[in-house]
């Protein structure tokens, strides 16, 4: 009688696992997401220039974006390469989440606006305090303003 309790046990617990599908992708879809990930990156290897990086992203003119990457450099403790990630990331975000058409140089000069650096002089964390502020509901305008302030977040 255990023996048969033990056996449908076993076999209770065994009808309830289900094998995960351990596929691989294709390497031609692995190659792809590889892709879009740098284009929208600037890998620490890569032989791009952060300018290039930002012009080649956003198509906007280089002779534009030269000064307020060099002003944001010189601002924010992030190196020029980890700049111009955060600012092409965060300037997609905008333009895919408000259907804005916000320039990244628009974007660069309001990310240098005031004395200081907010934040510790941290990029990281003023383009955190804008996604959080953004899920709380501020809008655009709002949400800029609040992380560019000198005041941490809470």
């Amino acid at each position: 009688m255990r023996a048969v309790l033990a056996l449908t046990a076993l076999l209770a617990v065994a009808g309830c696992y289900e094998d995960d599908d351990e596929t691989l992708p294709s390497s031609s879809q692995t190659q792809q997401e590889n892709e879009e990930v740098s284009d929208n990156w600037l890998e620490v290897l890569d032989d791009e220039t952060p300018v290039a990086f930002i012009v080649r992203a956003t198509g906007e003119p280089r002779d534009d974006i030269v000064p307020l990457l060099e002003q944001a450099a010189r601002r924010y403790r992030e190196s020029p390469r980890m700049i111009a990630n955060r600012v092409v990331q965060l300037w997609a975000e905008i333009r895919q989440r408000d259907g804005v058409e916000i320039t990244v140089t628009s974007l660069l000069e309001r990310l240098n606006e005031g004395e200081s650096a907010p934040h510790g002089g941290s990029l990281g964390s003023v383009v955190q305090y804008y996604r959080v502020s953004r899920l709380q509901g501020a809008d655009h305008d709002s949400a800029l303003a609040a992380a560019m302030s000198r005041k941490a977040p809470e």
